[in-house]
């Protein structure tokens, strides 16, 4: 069952025509080897079957649009969201408040200051970027992106998916699970650009220009934010195109 499924994407993408024609027979295959795909994906331990049963959740959303929302919003996005482990992959350090200097102080007095600081926030990676652990992670990333362009998820899904991904767009993280995670940021602002705005311009610290009760969505302190401020304002950068 789940081999008929995969063959329907073949391994260049999805024909949508040939896949609305092949409708009646499609569905009921669906139906048919859901509990099984489901359970190799949240109970089978091996990495390597995770992995392809994510290929294959990905090919059923492409295929099937709404025709399995509920069944992945119920009973397969919670398992990815919690599945996501963006401070395994990198121990991000939250940076040091400068001291206070509402004394006078130097030039030279506050360059050390600021070195030290600097070298207090630098981030320490943990999980190896050839390891199955790390595939597992970019996958799952890929998986999302393409079921929240395909299935359309309503706002509290939404709000579920930023929070559980958010740090994979933190500049410390390596660049290929930096990478799909622009790619899933992209996707939801496809689904909503209005909260994605508010979201982006939020997480960057970045000022926003008309007064919104939004604005605080992650109440990130000042000196956390820097470290989202340019992958925050690429995406920004494609919803102004």
């Amino acid at each position: 069952g789940c081999g008929r499924i995969a063959e329907y994407g073949g391994s260049s993408g999805i024909n949508a025509e040939y896949g609305h024609s092949h409708e009646d027979e499609l569905l009921p295959l669906v139906h048919k080897t859901w509990w099984h795909l489901e359970k190799r994906l949240l109970r089978d331990t091996d990495h390597t079957v995770k992995l392809e049963a994510l290929r294959i959740f990905s090919k059923l959303a492409k295929l099937s649009g709404s025709f399995i929302k509920q069944r992945v919003t119920n009973d397969v996005l919670p398992y990815l969201l919690s599945s996501l482990k963006p401070d395994a992959v990198v121990k991000i350090s939250n940076a040091r408040r400068l001291p206070d200097i509402s004394r006078p102080v130097s030039f030279e007095e506050l360059r050390r200051i600021t070195i030290k600081h600097n070298e207090k926030t630098k981030s320490e990676i943990l999980m190896q970027t050839g390891s199955v652990e790390f595939k597992v992670q970019t996958r799952l990333l890929k998986t999302l992106a393409v079921l929240t362009s395909y299935l359309k998820f309503h706002d509290r899904e939404l709000y579920r998916i930023i929070d559980a991904s958010y740090k994979f767009i933190h500049k410390d993280m390596p660049q290929e699970l930096q990478r799909h995670g622009l790619y899933l940021f992209r996707a939801l602002a496809g689904v909503n650009p209005d909260l994605m705005w508010i979201v982006l311009h939020s997480l960057g610290g970045i000022r926003i220009p008309v007064r919104t009760w939004r604005a605080d969505l992650f109440k990130s302190p000042s000196h956390e934010t820097e470290g989202y401020r340019q992958t925050c304002n690429e995406c920004l950068y494609g919803l102004k195109s």
